[in-house]
């Protein structure tokens, strides 16, 4: 501690800071005494204490300097410890020097000696050898005048005496609250330095941590893409034959296909969404919503599901219909729903299903909505209620009907941005009942107006690679042979041209070539990539005075901000892999003038 930089840096500045008090005290006695015994006394008081205040100044500022130099502290302290004491001697051989020569002085020497003990005392001390040094030989020569020399009254020694004492306690505390404070001050520093360190590595661990989550983000969206790509081949090929006539243990075999596939895209799906929340990209979109309409369609939808599995599905709404229309966001209320009500009609072997809805007012003027699914399932055990809510958790009955333990995860982030909290309980008699709530402000459900029907402009120049025909044409931007050969596949059943290129170059010479009625645009592809090449495709449209080709990209990179750089690159829409089948025969359906017969 003692040869530490902050413990050099310490003591040496409180020497430099009194070192003006210390001058006065010198100049004061200097002074004094050239006054009252003339200039020999007042010159050779200098000629001692002044080279001991240079000594002194020249051993604070080299310490001040180079406070971390090995030794600094031990150096500082031997330093201060005799050059402290020398003059504490000669100050006091000074006085006992003037009472012997000087008897006239006597008083004046008395108070003398007593002021330089002060002065001596109250300063600062790096140990307490200092100390010693600087009180001891002041003390010695107050009590050889006072009571050994002959000549001093009695009424006078008692209160040389009692000043005596009086300041050496006063200095004595004093350098002890001096040195306590030294101590903390060491010790604040050391913490602020550890603290400093601890910060300096957590900055280092949490940059470590953003380039593993941007690491894992990249790793994600590359695995997305690649097992998209044949995964929306296998589904779109078992969409393709389950559309067709086939021997029933055939079609059997598509099925189970089909559902593997599903099963396959939905934990990739959970996967990438997990991946959202926990590096925050999971944003809430609020938007006014009914959302009793929206319970409604949902149990309309799973209707048929329900009855398949002989089961029933009731939904008891309870509050004013006004309540349940509040500013939220619905997608992930719907989420949440159909997260439960899978969950529910895995493990519900016969009986029936209820989602109970409550929407309560508030006393700030918003609503109380609460939200349960019950089953008739096997429960869920008190002490697992709340693992089944963390990533990859499943009981052993959600494990036998599948799943990867992902959806609880995302309902259960989904609820919490929300703003709300969920759970689970036990049922009667038997079941569980899952459960999320949370409070909403009060919205305004705008009717939707009816579509306006809109005067379209003559179709298009056709190329002339293609056929010279009135059919509509689509210009199909494609790495893939197999994923060409789906889009083949899954647009048969169209009157429409086809026209396939392999990257993006190939396609922005075919636009340049003709005009197609229709562009589905891969992302990633070799040569030039998708959205290089529509960036340069609406660049060569404005430059050129043409037409505005409408381009849908088709792509397995869908993330939120991929979305946003399509369109912001141009795109009118995008289409995800693996292909939704209703969603791409949409598309076609609305690219042209007239409804396409499927």
């Amino acid at each position: 501690m003692i040869d530490s930089t902050e413990y050099v840096r310490a003591y040496a500045e409180r020497y430099r800071d009194l070192f003006p008090v210390r001058l006065a005290s010198v100049a004061a006695v200097i002074f004094l005494t050239v006054w009252l015994s003339g200039w020999v006394w007042g010159i050779g008081f200098f000629a001692v204490q002044g080279p001991l205040y240079v000594m002194l100044w020249r051993v604070t500022r080299r310490s001040l300097a180079q406070p971390d130099a090995p030794g600094g502290g031990l150096r500082l302290k031997r330093w201060t410890e005799a050059i402290t004491l020398a003059l504490a001697v000669h100050n006091s051989l000074f006085v006992l020097a003037a009472w012997r020569l000087l008897p006239d002085l006597h008083i004046h020497l008395i108070l003398l000696i007593s002021g330089v003990l002060m002065v001596g005392a109250l300063q600062a001390h790096a140990s307490r050898l200092s100390f010693a040094a600087a009180v001891v030989p002041p003390m010695a020569a107050i009590f050889w005048i006072t009571f050994i020399e002959p000549g001093v009254s009695a009424t006078l020694q008692m209160p040389v005496l009692m000043l005596t004492l009086g300041v050496v306690s006063a200095a004595w505390r004093q350098w002890r609250t001096d040195r306590e404070t030294v101590r903390l001050m060491l010790e604040m520093s050391e913490q602020s330095q550890q603290l400093q360190a601890a910060l300096s590595q957590s900055e280092i661990d949490r940059a470590a941590a953003e380039r593993a989550n941007q690491a894992k983000s990249r790793f994600l969206a590359m695995i997305s893409h690649e097992v998209r790509t044949p995964l929306n081949v296998v589904l779109g090929l078992a969409e393709v034959l389950k559309r067709r006539r086939l021997p029933s243990a055939e079609a059997g075999m598509i099925d189970d296909m089909a559902d593997a596939g599903g099963m396959l895209l939905r934990l990739l799906n959970g996967a990438l969404d997990i991946s959202k929340i926990e590096s925050g990209q999971s944003e809430v979109q609020m938007a006014p919503a009914d959302l009793a309409q929206t319970l409604t369609a949902i149990v309309r939808v799973w209707g048929a599901r329900v009855e398949e599995l002989n089961l029933s599905l009731e939904l008891e709404l309870l509050g004013r219909p006004e309540d349940f229309v509040v500013q939220t966001d619905v997608a992930k209320v719907e989420q949440v729903i159909i997260n439960f009500l899978s969950n529910a009609l895995k493990l519900t072997p016969n009986g029936v299903i209820r989602i109970v809805a409550q929407a309560q007012p508030a006393s700030d003027g918003a609503v109380a909505l609460s939200f349960e699914v019950h089953d008739q399932g096997p429960g869920v055990p008190q002490d697992q209620r709340e693992r089944i809510f963390q990533p990859f958790e499943q009981l052993d009955a959600g494990r036998a009907v599948g799943g990867a333990g992902l959806g609880l995860a995302i309902c259960r982030a989904s609820v919490l941005a929300l703003g709300g909290d969920l759970g689970v309980r036990a049922a009667q008699p038997h079941g569980a009942v899952f459960w999320f709530g949370f409070t909403a402000e009060r919205a305004t459900v705008h009717a939707v107006p009816l579509p306006v029907e809109i005067d379209l402009p003559p179709a298009p120049h056709r190329s002339a690679n293609l056929p010279a025909d009135d059919r509509p044409s689509i210009l199909i931007a494609e790495d893939h042979p197999a994923n060409r050969k789906l889009l083949a596949l899954l647009l048969e059943p169209f009157d429409i041209n086809l026209a396939f290129v392999e990257n993006g170059k190939e396609a922005l010479d075919a636009l340049s070539e003709a005009s197609f009625d229709l562009v589905l645009m891969d992302a990633m592809m070799p040569v030039m990539d998708g959205i290089t090449a529509l960036t340069a495709i609406r660049a060569t449209e404005a430059a050129a005075g043409r037409p505005r080709a409408l381009v849908h990209m088709l792509t397995a990179n869908v993330f939120e901000d991929d979305v946003a750089r399509y369109m912001q690159a141009g795109a009118d829409g995008v289409l995800r892999k693996p292909i939704e089948i209703d969603d791409l025969h949409r598309v076609v359906q609305q690219s042209f003038r007239q409804p396409l017969a499927a």
